[in-house]
């Protein structure tokens, strides 16, 4: 009932309030943004390997076709249709990427595999040709999802979506927002579409909302199953620490802002030369951070060298604390030991261990070297084999770059005769105009850019982004290398590898000779800075600063520095412009690079404020609620209060209370009449209820013949009828009886009823 403007009452029919038309029209807006939150997700892809345009055309050539089709075929012929597009689109991707289709029916179980490993946490931008993959991807659930909507099968349509989207969610690619509003969506789709089914009925109200909320919070489970191991490279490396960051997963090296450097000693290593010891490459640049793309393999006993006839040099590495990589030379070819029985190698040659070393594990390696001169880099010529440039993303560049960032690229190598000029010409620009810093925030948007035109300084990760991006953007390959540069030389051919000789460096390809090290980050204020730290943790007594063998070694002097005033790091020019070395193994020990602080749980001095310590306990980590904890538990909440009205949860609740408690009194005679009500619940609780056809009289009469019924019913039923029938009853009269339902209902109380 309600009220009109005039103040008369008018019926008001709840069941049929809205038209159906708007429903529609919201259930089509829901199956459209499910579409829409699973195609941004790919979108995100293709920024980063290229196609965002191709795939947009795509999709939306799908929603017009669906469109034009719905009434023209039958939904088994969508469907049909449906799968055909997606065997279309993956046939083109395997025939793109070189497998073809008849080796991808030969090797179906692969397909299974890597289509597992997908959904268990693999993330797209993994993939060779995520690109590609991305066009034979969407198109499908798309079509059919569309087609059904239009039809008005919205439940059915939000299954080829909704799978889509989970399958995203699954990767890993598909983050928590994204994961909500195509949740969301999708559950809007049917409700919406369950209203118009109705002709705009509003009864459902409560259990859409029961079942939205069900799935918003169940949506966010997805984050348990189970993914690959990403585990942190140390055992004391974490958020904040520049360590933790370049190398905690080993497909994946992020780009922070503030860090802080870790003395503590990492591994050592007896080399017949010194040099840097790489642990990670990578070749797709995401704009915030880098990706290894391609799969690990087994290690079968040797890894594919450099072209030519490269110089051979022989490690033999040493664990000081827990490691997840395989420090070395580049590039290794051949490793033998504990450690490495069950390593895999990327696609790029870089060895990765299968299980976390532990402080003793030790292995050789044998690392073929690069080291040609500049007259032989600059004849190397343009002549690259196809897995440089046709198989890789060696010349990746995000969709988002700019053109100022490839016309400022093209300005810094105008004078560039030869990819090695040019390689050169960035590298120097690079150690001439920025500074050397650790403390910076990270930028929001694209780190190359940022850092070129907006920043006055950096550290390694900052000079070698920058570097590898201006290269790519001259059609130049090269890639992203992580690892450490050669650490202390504490005897002949020994080397001790402290956290702070973290580092990043850039590879370019230079055909006939292979991946060449260039060294874009200034040395002197990065040496300094890390000897101050290296001499301070010395001071205060950190822990795990040294070995044995290099407690008694000084960090420089004066001596030192003069006989090293004429070497240089990786292809570090002179301004001539004349690289007097092109070998990254002739680099200076204490021209290390920024290493994370990693907190080794002392709490001492050397442990970053970022990465963790010891110092008491904040109770503010305890009570922090995010806001996006704060959304899911309101809609917990509200789903937790729609299924309790769908279910008449409360009602009965409301009930059972009333049952042992009568309320608050008013009128004598209510009260009675309300006392006999509570009465007669609580002897149908325990015999049976009462009749249409039966009296209160008797029914207490029946009770009596054939149970030993309480005599004090009797007395709250006749009070009953005086209140009903009779003149009524007095406030005293009234008490008693509720004195006498509240003694039997309670005595009947589940556990009460014992004491």
């Amino acid at each position: 009932m309600s009220t009109d403007s005039r103040g008369r009452t008018v019926d008001v029919d709840l069941e049929r309030s809205v038209g159906t038309g708007p429903f529609r029209l919201l259930a089509l807006a829901c199956v459209a943004a499910l579409i829409g939150s699973y195609v941004w997700v790919l979108r995100e892809v293709t920024q980063v390997v290229g196609g965002t345009g191709s795939l947009l055309l795509l999709v939306g050539s799908m929603l017009v076709a669906a469109t034009v089709l719905a009434r023209a075929i039958r939904p088994r012929t969508a469907t049909a249709a449906a799968i055909v597009i997606v065997a279309v689109g993956f046939a083109y991707y395997l025939e793109a990427t070189g497998v073809g289709v008849d080796a991808a029916l030969a090797a179906t179980g692969t397909i299974l595999d890597d289509t597992a490993a997908l959904a268990t946490g693999l993330p797209l931008l993994r993939m060779v040709e995520a690109g590609l993959w991305t066009l034979g991807f969407a198109p499908g659930p798309a079509f059919l999802s569309w087609y059904l909507a239009v039809r008005g099968r919205y439940a059915l349509a939000v299954v080829p979506g909704g799978l889509a989207l989970l399958f995203l969610v699954l990767t890993g690619d598909a983050g928590t927002t994204i994961t909500l509003i195509g949740t969301a969506s999708g559950i809007g789709a049917v409700g919406f579409g369950e209203l118009e089914r109705r002709g705009g009925s509003v009864a459902q109200a409560d259990l859409l909302a029961v079942v939205f909320a069900a799935m918003i919070v169940l949506s966010l489970s997805v984050t348990i199953l189970p993914g690959e191991d990403e585990g942190a490279t140390f055992s004391g490396g974490g958020d904040g620490t520049l360590e933790g960051t370049i190398d905690t997963a080993d497909e994946r090296s992020g780009i922070s802002g503030q860090v802080d450097l870790s003395p503590e000693v990492r591994f050592t290593v007896d080399s017949e030369e010194q040099s840097y010891w790489r642990t990670g490459v990578y070749d797709r640049f995401a704009g915030d951070e880098w990706v290894r793309s391609g799969s690990l393999e087994e290690y079968d006993g040797s890894i594919d060298g450099p072209p030519g006839d490269p110089e051979t040099v022989s490690q033999r590495v040493t664990a000081q604390t827990e490691l997840g990589v395989l420090p070395g030379a580049a590039q290794q070819v051949e490793l033998e030991g504990p450690p490495v029985r069950h390593a895999e190698v990327s696609a790029h040659g870089q060895p990765q261990p299968a299980d976390t070393l532990v402080e003793g594990d030790e292995y050789a390696v044998e690392s073929a070297v690069v080291d040609p001169d500049p007259d032989e880099l600059r004849a190397a010529g343009t002549d690259y084999p196809d897995h440089v440039i046709d198989d890789s993303d060696y010349l990746q560049l995000p969709e988002d770059t700019s053109s100022e960032f490839e016309e400022y690229s093209a300005e810094v190598t105008a004078d560039a005769e030869t990819n090695y000029d040019a390689a050169v010409a960035i590298e120097q620009y690079l150690r001439s105009s920025k500074g050397y810093s650790l403390d910076v925030d990270q930028p929001s948007g694209n780190v190359a850019e940022e850092f070129l035109f907006e920043m006055d300084e950096g550290y390694c990760v900052y000079f070698a982004t920058s570097m590898v991006q201006m290269l790519r953007s001259e059609e130049i390959p090269a890639r992203y290398a992580t690892g450490y540069t050669s650490g202390q030389e504490i005897d002949d051919g020994e080397y001790v590898v402290r956290g702070l000789d973290a580092h990043a460096w850039v590879e370019v390809y230079f055909p006939d000779h292979g991946w060449v090290a260039f060294e874009p980050t200034p040395g002197d204020a990065r040496e300094d800075e890390h000897n101050d730290r290296l001499e301070e943790a010395r001071e205060d007594g950190h822990d795990g600063v040294d070995i044995e063998e290099s407690e008694d070694v000084p960090i420089s002097d004066d001596e030192d520095d003069d006989e090293s005033e004429g070497d240089e790091e990786p292809n570090e020019s002179d301004d001539d412009g004349q690289a007097d070395d092109d070998d990254p193994n002739d680099t200076e020990p204490d021209d290390a690079d920024d290493g994370a602080n990693v907190d080794d749980g002392n709490g001492d001095d050397g442990a970053s404020a970022d990465a963790g310590s010891d110092d008491g306990f904040d109770p503010r980590e305890v009570v922090t609620i995010t806001r996006e904890q704060l959304a899911i538990g309101l809609l917990a909440l509200i789903g937790l209060a729609a299924g309790v009205r769908r279910t008449g949860a409360s009602r009965r609740a409301r009930r059972e209370f009333r049952l042992y408690w009568h309320g608050r009194r008013g009128d004598p005679d209510e009260d009675a009449r309300r006392a006999y009500r509570r009465l007669e619940r609580v002897l149908a609780r325990e015999y049976r209820p009462r009749r249409r056809s039966e009296s209160s009289r008797q029914y207490l009469s029946a009770l009596s013949a054939a149970e030993s019924l309480d005599p004090r019913a009797e007395r709250v039923a006749r009070c009953y009828e005086r209140a009903t029938y009779g003149g009524g009853v007095d406030r005293e009269s009234a008490d008693e009886a509720i004195a006498i339902v509240d003694d039997l209902a309670r005595e009947r109380l589940p556990l009460l009823d014992r004491f």
